[in-house]
């Protein structure tokens, strides 16, 4: 079960958009292409390229968890915005809270 928590240490990873993958494909991209071991208590962060889409890929005590939030039609996650051109970005827990509870209007409907 993956547990987030103010306590863990959250990457964002800002080249990997493919909502396809599962456990093992994630776990190849962070090792082999942001060069990365992942360890207990790390949260890596994926988001589709239309921003409808985020999940979050956590492991600890040699296992892993994969959580996922989708926006119904007509919302979308804000857009993340990131300094420099590495390919994976810490991310604060606050931070981590308002991407994934405020929903971004991609159109205003009046009647």
């Amino acid at each position: 079960m993956l547990s987030i928590s103010e306590l863990g240490r959250f990457y964002y990873l800002r080249n990997f958009h493919d909502m396809r993958c599962k456990y093992g494909r994630v776990l190849s991209v962070i090792r082999q292409q942001m060069n990365r071991e992942p360890q207990a208590g790390e949260v890596y962060i994926m988001m589709s390229k239309d921003l409808q889409t985020v999940r979050l890929y956590g492991y600890e005590r040699h296992s892993c968890s994969l959580y996922e939030k989708r926006f119904e039609k007509g919302y979308k996650f804000m857009k993340v915005t990131y300094e420099g051109d590495l390919p994976v970005f810490s991310i604060s827990w606050d931070d981590v809270v308002v991407l994934l509870g405020s929903p971004v209007i991609k159109t205003l409907k009046i009647k």
